[in-house]
This record gives structure tokens, sequence and C-alpha cells, in this order.
């Protein structure tokens, strides 16, 4: 995922936590808000509980490679925030990318 999809600052994410709508899963929770820029934008949130900076960092890099391949589908216009559970370091590849395209179907954010 390149970076110019990144959510970077802070008060982004303050946004999408407040205003947003949010859809569930036992891996993820996916938090959604569409914005009037036509720019997609994606942040990712894994609390200390999930484990050591190293296993939060694999974490991370999981969810962006699950979700770069989705870039071209999703509709414009939106502010993503994945939020990630414990059972999720224990999960494999092929579990992250279903849950997360499962969340983005179910949330209508694919075209």
């Amino acid at each position: 995922m390149k970076r110019c999809y990144s959510l970077k600052r802070n008060k982004e994410f303050h946004r999408v936590f407040k205003r947003g709508k949010s859809v569930g899963s036992h891996l993820l929770v996916l938090v959604h808000i569409s914005s009037r820029a036509p720019d997609t934008k994606i942040g990712f949130a894994v609390s200390k509980k999930i484990g050591s900076a190293v296993v939060r960092n694999r974490v991370k890099r999981r969810l962006r490679e699950a979700v770069t391949p989705l870039l071209p589908e999703m509709l414009p216009g939106c502010r993503l925030i994945f939020i990630a559970r414990t059972p999720i370091k224990d999960a494999s590849f092929k579990e992250i990318e279903s849950t997360v395209r499962r969340l983005m179907a179910k949330a209508g954010l694919l075209g």
C-alpha cells in the first residue's frame, strides 16, 4: 500500500472514530466514514494488548498487504480504520485477507 493512502494525523483518526460506523468480526473491527475528498485513506490501530512491538508491526504489515489488492475495488472518498483484536496474532494470512474482504463488503465499501 502506498503512503498516499495512509491516515497520518491524529485529528483524522479522531474524526473517523467519532463519526464513523463500525463493522466487526472476531479478528478485526472496521470503522469507516465517507468524505467529500475523492481520495481513500486507511489507518491501522493495533493495541499493546496484541503483543510486543515486533508482533504489532507484523500484524500491521499483514493488514496492509491484505488491503492493497482491494484498493482498485474501493469506492472513492472513504476513510477507514482497521482495529486489530487479540486473535489476529495467531491467524493465518488467508484468514486475515478473507476477513478484510468480508468486512469491506459488509460495510458496502467495495464497488
